[in-house]
């Protein structure tokens, strides 16, 4: 064996483990930071004894995870029961891949890379219905075919919404989205209707509150999640917490500039530049904040809500974005002005009329339902 190939394996598996590195520190520090970020915002103290200030309170209860008793139902498939917490965390790892963290750090710049983070993200629906249906429980059969409905439901806008920022940016690699977003002309100024539909199908792939139906314990029992525990629990528990930072990258990379910034060529080491590095992370984390913030105030949704929303609003929402962008792309002489204009105009409407129309459809079934006095 050549000394080359063994430097390559060496490297593949530093690769690795970094990217597992990351998804599991940034599961840990969403656990904190929601928890104090709830307690601040709730009046209260939050976790502030494990560590200075409670920093170390993830840790904590990750060793407490580690040691409870893991079991299995003795009806379950014992081999994919197992194996659908690990593939749960393909999709946040493998999505590193292609992201951007600052000016000259790609690992891979793919000429597609908006199709690879769709196909990447299925993972975890595969992951969801292959725990729930091992699980040999109706509860969590019922919970995971749920789960997966809503995921695939709001995939279509997700979609939706990233054809149009290819079209704007005239391609699908990420890098080639930061370089379009070049002089702060970020998408999220020239197209704030196609960010707000993106971030709303995001926050319910994530499975955040208020679209956090799969695991609403007071209707499902927990969900696709009920026969499991220990560190297999801890697992898709940490899937959701390290999604906040993963789609937050995204939507940062899609919509917010990347890592763009002031002074990028300030500090240069081996053609990386970390100056950017700093604010793509600030970005990440002001967006994690909104996720925290959301879930505080607004409240869940009921399941044929959830469904609807998806089908009678966002995707008819989605379909009209790309042809009014298609329509400012070949016929607008400044196409950015015009798409600026016509992007937040349907924003101001779809904010302006959304409680106007949801009263209106509201009274017009009440009309239809027969009142039993």
């Amino acid at each position: 064996m050549s000394w080359d190939l063994v430097l390559a394996v060496v490297r593949l598996i530093v690769a690795v483990l970094i990217a597992y590195a990351i998804v599991f520190v940034a599961a840990l520090v969403n656990i904190v930071f929601e928890r104090r970020v709830l307690g601040f915002l709730q009046d209260r103290l939050g976790p502030n004894r494990t560590g200075w200030q409670g920093i170390l309170q993830s840790v904590a209860d990750a060793f407490k995870m580690m040691g409870k008793e893991d079991f299995a139902p003795t009806a379950a498939d014992k081999t994919m029961f197992t194996l659908a917490p690990i593939m749960v965390m393909i999709g946040a790892v493998a999505i590193q891949v292609v992201i951007p963290y600052t000016k000259g750090w790609t690992d891979q710049n793919l000429n597609v890379g908006l199709i690879y983070i769709v196909a990447i993200t299925s993972f975890t629906v595969l992951s969801i219905l292959l725990g729930g249906w091992a699980s040999h429980n109706k509860y969590s059969l019922v919970g995971a075919l749920r789960t997966a409905a809503q995921m695939v439901s709001y995939e279509l806008p997700m979609i939706l919404a990233l054809l149009v920022v290819a079209m704007a940016a005239g391609s699908l690699s990420l890098n080639a989205v930061v370089a379009a977003q070049g002089s702060y002309r970020w998408f999220v100024f020239t197209m704030p209707f196609t960010f707000l539909l993106f971030f709303i199908a995001s926050v319910a792939e994530l499975n955040r509150g208020p679209f956090d139906l799969p695991e609403s314990e007071s209707e499902l029992v927990a969900g696709y999640g009920t026969e499991y525990s220990g560190m297999r629990f801890g697992m898709f528990f940490l899937n959701e917490y390290a999604g906040m930072t993963i789609m937050s990258m995204v939507t940062v990379t899609l919509f917010l500039g990347g890592w763009q910034g002031p002074f990028a060529n300030a500090l240069v080491i081996h053609g990386v530049a970390l100056v950017p590095l700093v604010w793509f992370l600030v970005k990440v984390y002001a967006l994690v904040f909104v996720l925290v913030w959301i879930r505080l105030s607004v409240p869940r949704l009921q399941v044929d809500q959830l469904m609807g929303f998806a089908w009678k609003v966002l995707i008819p929402l989605g379909l009209v974005n790309i042809l009014a962008t298609a329509a400012v792309l070949l016929w607008a002489p400044h196409w950015k002005l015009a798409m600026a204009v016509y992007s937040w105009l349907a924003l101001i409407a779809f904010v302006g009329l959304f409680d106007t129309l949801l009263r209106w459809r509201l009274k017009r079934q009440r009309r239809r339902v027969a009142v039993l006095t």
